[in-house]
């Protein structure tokens, strides 16, 4: 499965599965389109340039976004049992 999930994380982030991660995603971040870039660039593996283009968003409003939706997910992974 191709996707870029960043290397920079938690041993536990970087051993779920998918379905843990989008599990993750759809429970904690609350913005359609948030959890829609996340899913599209830490799973599918879109380039930040072409996600920007299906979601009408600048290349950096997107490189700006993406920080934030990966602290959300690993913040609520810790929380996580």
């Amino acid at each position: 499965m191709a996707n870029n999930r960043p290397q920079n994380v938690s041993s536990k982030l970087l051993s779920m599965s998918r379905t843990e991660w989008e599990n993750i995603i759809n429970e904690y971040i609350k913005n359609e389109t948030d959890r829609y870039i996340a899913i599209r660039y830490y799973l599918d593996g879109i380039t930040q340039q072409d996600l920007a283009e299906e979601v009408n968003y600048s290349r950096s409003g997107i490189k700006h976004k993406l920080p934030k939706l990966l602290n959300t997910i690993e913040k609520m992974t810790i929380k996580r049992p």
